[in-house]
C-alpha cells in the first residue's frame, strides 16, 4: 500500500463519505419541510470546526485538518439552504446568543492562533455550547430533526478519531475535533431517536368500549 493511501487515508475518506450522506439526508429533510434545524448551533459548529481544521493543518495533521475542514463546509450548507428555506438566524434564548458568542470567540481565535491547545479548547467549548439547542429541539420536537444525519456524523466521527490515530498518532489538538463530533452526535441520535419514539406512542390513538 502506497504511503498516500494507507488504512488511515481509507478511514478518512470514508468518514467523510458517511458524514456526507448524513448531510444529504438533512439536506433533504429540509426541503421537504419536515426539518427546521437551529441554526445557532450550525453556525457555532461551522465555526468550531473550521478552528479545529486550522489547528490541525498548522499542527501538520493534514488528515485531520481535512475531515474538519468537511465537516464545516457541510455545516455551511446546512446553515445556507436553512436561510434559503426562511430558518431565521435570531437568536431565541439566552443559549442561543452563547452558541453566537462562541462563534465569535472561534473567529478570533481563528485570526491567530498561536496556541494549538488553547486554539482546540476553544472550538470544543463552543461545538458542546452548540450542541445544547439541539438536544433541546430534539428534546422538544424530535419530528423536526433528521436523527440520520446525527447517526451518520456519530459512525464518521468515530472513524475520524481511527483515521487521525493512525496517521500521527495521539495529539489532543488534532483529535479534538473528530473525537468530540462523535460524542455530540452519539448524544443526538439517542435523543432523537428515543423521543420520537416515545412521541409516536403517546400520539396512538387508545380504542374505548
Amino acid at each position: 500500500m502506497s504511503e498516500f493511501w494507507s488504512l488511515s487515508t481509507s478511514a478518512a475518506l470514508v468518514s467523510v463519505g458517511i458524514s456526507l450522506y448524513g448531510v444529504v439526508a438533512y439536506l433533504v429533510g429540509i426541503l421537504d419541510g419536515g426539518t427546521r434545524p437551529r441554526m445557532a448551533s450550525w453556525v457555532a459548529w461551522c465555526t468550531a470546526n473550521t478552528v479545529f481544521a486550522m489547528v490541525a493543518y498548522l499542527a501538520g495533521a493534514y488528515l485531520a485538518a481535512g475531515i474538519n475542514a468537511a465537516s464545516a463546509s457541510m455545516n455551511a450548507a446546512v446553515i445556507v439552504l436553512g436561510l434559503r428555506r426562511g430558518v431565521s438566524l435570531r437568536p431565541n434564548d439566552n443559549i442561543d446568543w452563547a452558541c453566537l458568542l462562541s462563534s465569535i470567540a472561534c473567529v478570533l481565535v481563528t485570526v491567530e492562533i498561536s496556541e494549538k491547545t488553547f486554539g482546540a479548547l476553544v472550538a470544543i467549548c463552543a461545538n458542546l455550547i452548540a450542541t445544547v439547542p439541539t438536544l433541546r429541539h430534539a428534546w422538544s420536537k424530535p419530528q423536526e430533526e433528521t436523527w440520520q444525519m446525527f447517526a451518520a456524523n456519530a459512525f464518521a466521527g468515530a472513524l475520524g478519531v481511527l483515521g487521525v490515530l493512525l496517521a500521527s498518532g495521539y495529539q489532543f489538538a488534532t483529535v479534538a475535533g473528530p473525537l468530540i463530533t462523535a460524542i455530540g452526535n452519539i448524544a443526538l441520535v439517542s435523543l432523537t431517536v428515543g423521543r420520537g419514539r416515545i412521541a409516536e406512542e403517546s400520539a396512538v390513538p387508545v380504542r374505548v368500549g
